[in-house]
């Protein structure tokens, strides 16, 4: 053997440019183990602060909050107005611009009774405390039940709470 290989001793002698990598290797592997990963969760709260009570005649679907960038008249919620998706027919109480309003879409099921009302209520309540009743619509079904046919209900929040909402806080839609 040469003698780069072997000390005088007998020995084996490892050269600099293979101690290098694996020292590197050695410091690399021992950082990513003792790194720590943070995962940070996104909570919708527009959507936990909702709670639905809807009979079982229709499916709700929440379409969000949103801000009334124009002022529009009431358009009732009669049987003629049900559609097929994903053109829902709309039905709203009077919006007025600058207002945050809510969003529902409502679908029927098979077990749902013809020419009926129904009464849609949205309620309010802030840290917990008791409902205020922000607004309700009387929503009258279809003459012939179709599974699947929906509207769509704008109801406008800003009545009662102008145009700002303070956390925590939830709303309740109740269809019965």
């Amino acid at each position: 053997m040469s003698d780069t290989f072997r000390k005088t001793s007998g020995k084996r002698k490892l050269r600099l440019r293979y101690l290098l990598p694996l020292l590197a290797i050695v410091l690399f592997s021992v950082i990513s183990y003792a790194a720590s990963v943070t995962v940070t969760t996104v909570t919708y709260q527009s959507v936990n602060g909702v709670y639905y009570n809807v009979v079982g005649a229709f499916t709700p679907t929440s379409n969000g909050f949103f801000v009334s960038s124009a002022t529009s008249a009431a358009v009732t919620c009669s049987g003629t107005i049900w559609a097929a998706s994903p053109n829902f027919g709309p039905c709203q109480g009077a919006l007025t611009a600058g207002h945050w309003y809510y969003s529902l879409t409502l679908q029927l099921t098979a077990s749902a009774t013809a020419s009926t009302g129904y009464t849609y209520t949205v309620q309010w309540t802030q840290n917990g405390g008791a409902l205020t009743t922000l607004g309700t619509l009387t929503i009258t079904t279809p003459g012939t039940i179709t599974a699947g046919n929906g509207i769509t209900i704008l109801l406008d929040l800003g009545a009662t709470y102008g145009t700002t909402f303070t956390a925590p806080a939830g709303l309740t839609i109740t269809v019965q």
